[in-house]
């Protein structure tokens, strides 16, 4: 098995207060692998731990305690920086495109300005090129650049963020909830271009939600989260149709529930 990242006994409190500190335990000894071209699915309702997790992967907060590696290397030894490699190879899709895209710049420049603090591409020309190349893998018009995040609609403003993602050749993409604020055929045509993003260029995926259904669609592997904890993890298939945890077998009690009541 080739694992691109690895988490192994992960940890990270918080700590609240000023005259009384009381620290919680947001994420609680947390360990497992991200094979290379599959999709890792992680669920568990909102609180649970899953967006800390992101967060500690794509190295915007440390972890307490525990090891992050990344093709075998750590990357949360103490007193050592993630360097600019890591980021622009691991990069992050959050739920709300407008977090991601500067909303006084149109998104051109946005793209733009992507690529040069990374330093990819030796001029504006190739920049350009390699743009609109990432566009038409996502499904966008190239006349959308023109305009700014506000003009755009959610699933435009998605497959956009995705896009900046793509122009930065990264190896995994952490998808938090991508698209748990889409119209149901809009989230559909999403979630498929994914795939064949992920075919095509061999993408490994850390997809990260509250609908267990959905992970049963996308994911090779799926962990299931409660309280910080990784309470299952397992093959898609095991997980789906004969899950182990009380936890687990509550998640798909309850999306079968309101599905149920939605018709």
């Amino acid at each position: 098995m080739n694992n691109v990242l690895e988490l192994r006994e992960v940890c990270r409190d918080f700590t609240h207060g000023v005259f009384r500190p009381r620290t919680v335990r947001a994420v609680d000894h947390v360990s497992f692998a991200l094979e290379k071209g599959k999709t890792f699915g992680l669920a568990g309702n909102s609180g649970c731990g899953k967006t800390t997790l992101s967060r500690m992967i794509c190295g915007l907060i440390r972890p307490t305690s525990g090891s992050i590696l990344f093709q075998g290397k750590e990357i949360t030894a103490p007193g050592r920086r993630v360097d600019r490699s890591y980021h622009r190879r691991v990069q992050m899709v959050f739920q709300i495109p407008e977090a991601s895209l500067d909303p006084s710049m149109r998104i051109r420049d946005s793209l733009l300005e992507a690529m040069q603090i990374h330093r990819l591409g030796r001029n504006r020309e190739e920049r350009m090129e390699r743009i609109l190349r990432a566009l038409a893998q996502v499904g966008l018009p190239e006349y959308l650049l023109a305009r700014y995040p506000h003009q755009v609609s959610g699933g435009e403003g998605q497959r956009l963020v995705i896009c900046r993602a793509l122009l930065l050749e990264p190896e995994v993409l952490l998808l938090d909830e991508p698209t748990s604020m889409l119209d149901v055929s809009v989230q559909a045509h999403i979630m498929n271009i994914l795939r064949d993003l992920q075919r095509e260029l061999g993408l490994t995926y850390l997809y990260i939600t509250h609908d267990i259904e959905l992970l049963g669609w996308i994911s090779h592997t799926i962990g299931v989260m409660r309280q910080g904890q990784l309470v299952e993890v397992g093959s898609r298939e095991q997980i789906m149709e004969a899950p182990e945890h009380p936890y687990t077998r509550e998640l798909l009690r309850s999306y079968t529930d309101w599905e149920g009541a939605a018709l």
